[in-house]
């Protein structure tokens, strides 16, 4: 029996876009608390995010936004995830997103800034044109293309000026864990 010649291919692609899921050691389907280094994680799910947490919204534009095009993000404070697992005493949160990229956040910047991990967008007309939403639906789980399922959003408009494109590093996107840092 012969194999068909896309198989191969088709598996290598599988098998190259697992290798970060892997290589972060998590769950992507969730975001990862680690207190303490070696310790084991706490986790939470988007329905956890969602009812263990106050969901706040952010109005802004990305730093990647095409024409400065602004989005509805929803999701709990960053500082209120932080605080809730212990880790708001140390000097800055590290943040892995699921392609094992990593960035330090300062505890500083987040109390000043106030983001929230986004984990909904709000509906726009073309979603719904698109059958993104439906009819009378608000917000929507972000999907890959939106940053998602986890983004670390920031309000654009009252960071500093030296912060784009200088600080970019700060807006995560498929966030998957977050630790203490010095």
């Amino acid at each position: 029996m012969r194999l068909p010649r896309f198989l191969p291919a088709a598996l290598c692609i599988v098998a190259l876009t697992a290798i970060p899921a892997f290589a972060a050691g998590t769950d992507p389907a969730e975001v990862h608390i680690e207190r303490q280094p070696g310790e084991p994680s706490v986790s939470y799910s988007l329905e956890q995010l969602r009812q263990d947490f106050p969901q706040h919204m952010i109005e802004t534009a990305t730093p990647w936004s095409k024409g400065g095009e602004k989005f509805q993000y929803r999701g709990p404070r960053l500082k209120d995830i932080i605080a809730k697992n212990g880790i708001d005493g140390r000097a800055a949160v590290e943040v892995t997103a699921f392609d094992n990229y990593i960035t330090k956040i300062t505890n500083e910047e987040i109390s000043t800034y106030s983001p929230i991990l986004a984990v909904e967008r709000a509906c726009t007309e073309a979603d719904r044109s698109s059958d993104g939403c439906s009819s009378g639906q608000d917000y929507k789980p972000l999907s890959l293309d939106d940053g998602g399922p986890y983004y670390i959003i920031w309000p654009l408009e009252q960071l500093p000026k030296a912060y784009v494109p200088g600080r970019n590093s700060i807006w995560v996107w498929f966030v998957v864990k977050m630790r203490a840092a010095d």
